[in-house]
């Protein structure tokens, strides 16, 4: 794949994830394994966080012999637990430097997995390959039109989608993108804080494209007042949120609640 084949959004895309990877390379001993050894260990279980609930989601869907589409692979480390569930495993990233990590991640680890560079809106594979598709912030990266319908494409019948995705929550988007707060919390794009240029939230036109391509959709709302943990703790911290299970009980007693959560995991089924 040449830069001839690519928007310019995607290039930038790529150039930005092509160093992003040189940055911040992740090594075996620091991928945490935890959201699925502890799952299937039945040590413990967090529903109310949105990373631990996707993996959830691919346990609980799990059979041998399946194959599981890591939608926007990165440099691995979610196909590393996915692979670690018992899926076979294929990934495809925009970045050949997250390829060549991922290749390598795998590599070392002794795990098979097929990894290849191509982009989100023309998959390089056969109609109705997988049985289950999952992307983790990726679809607010890329032309969802385009990418959706390649999902659908390549998603065998009966099988199913999962997309854990920032959403928009109007009323307190408003207020995020007021000029006060972004002087405070600039938006602009950092490697720092893992923003790129042309990414955003998922809109209601958005869910309307994918609503208009898998007619079966459930979303999983997350996000309320987990919003402000950035203030109270480290991005890595290991340990569980106590604002996660805030929101958890109160989307669960209030479900008015959930139009507020600012993560959603769409399920998808074909």
């Amino acid at each position: 794949m040449t830069s001839l084949n690519l928007t310019e959004r995607q290039q930038r895309e790529r150039d930005y994830y092509n160093q992003y990877a040189k940055l911040h390379t992740p090594s075996i001993e620091s991928i945490d394994l935890s959201p699925v050894t502890k799952v299937i260990e039945k040590i413990e279980r967090r529903p109310w966080n949105s990373y631990w609930a996707i993996y959830q989601f691919a346990i609980n869907h799990y059979s041998e012999g399946k194959r599981l589409l890591d939608f926007g692979t990165g440099p691995g480390e979610n196909a590393l637990r996915f692979a670690k569930i018992g899926y076979d495993i294929e990934g495809f990233d925009i970045s050949e430097q997250n390829i060549e990590i991922a290749k390598d991640l795998f590599h070392k680890t002794g795990l098979k997995g097929e990894f290849q560079v191509s982009f989100a809106e023309y998959l390089p594979y056969e109609d109705d390959s997988f049985d289950l598709i999952v992307g983790i912030d990726i679809l607010h990266h890329v032309d969802i039109s385009h990418s959706i319908r390649e999902c659908y494409r390549v998603l065998k019948y009966g099988g199913k989608a999962f997309f854990r995705e920032p959403v928009e929550v109007p009323f307190l988007d408003r207020i995020r993108e007021s000029s006060i707060v972004k002087k405070f919390f600039p938006k602009n794009a950092s490697f720092d804080n893992h923003i790129t240029e042309d990414e955003r939230k998922l809109n209601w036109k958005d869910e309307r494209t994918i609503r208009s391509v898998f007619p079966k959709v459930k979303k999983h709302y997350y996000f309320l007042f987990a919003r402000f943990d950035k203030f109270f703790r480290e991005g890595a911290d290991p340990r569980p949120s106590f604002l996660e299970k805030l929101d958890y009980t109160i989307m669960k007693m209030f479900p008015f609640a959930k139009r507020l959560g600012g993560t959603v995991i769409y399920e998808l089924e074909k």
